[in-house]
């Protein structure tokens, strides 16, 4: 017969539960200010503010508003297989309103943290809004990059 002890577990004692949660939040707050470097640059360019970049759930809300789409896409994101498809707009049209080519929407799709940085730091013009309802490569030279009044 199985004793009961046999199943017991034993954790080590040398593992603090702080040094897990102080590391947890360590590579957070990382991982927040560098995904707010990433699109401080697309702000930028897009007429907005810079620290937009770096609140968490609002700046998702304004990078979708600067792709010319609606910020309630963000709730999208928390739908399973929905937010596969709300990723994907994101990008179509996010390469769109930068001018820049169906490739770069699919790079954007699968690597959009490095992309975020090309957008932002690379030549990328921002065309505004409206360019995300053109297809592509519709206005990448005829139209001026956008400015937003009252900023």
């Amino acid at each position: 017969m199985i004793s009961a002890s046999e199943f017991t577990t034993t954790t080590n004692p040398d593992v603090d539960p702080g040094m897990v949660i102080g590391s947890f939040l360590v590579i957070l707050v990382i991982s927040l200010v560098l995904s707010g470097l990433a699109m401080m640059g697309m702000f930028k360019k897009a007429g907005r503010k810079t620290w937009e970049a770096f609140i968490p759930v609002y700046s998702s809300v304004i990078l979708y508003r600067i792709a010319g789409m609606s910020g309630w896409w963000v709730l999208a994101g928390l739908v399973p297989f929905l937010n596969i498809v709300a990723v994907v707009l994101l990008a179509i049209n996010l390469a769109k309103v930068f001018g820049q080519t169906a490739v770069i929407a699919v790079l954007i799709a699968l690597f959009s943290f490095i992309m975020y940085f090309y957008l932002s730091y690379g030549s990328a013009r921002y065309l505004g809004p409206q360019a995300s309802k053109a297809p592509f490569g519709a206005g990448n030279q005829a139209q001026p990059s956008y400015t937003p009044a009252g900023r």
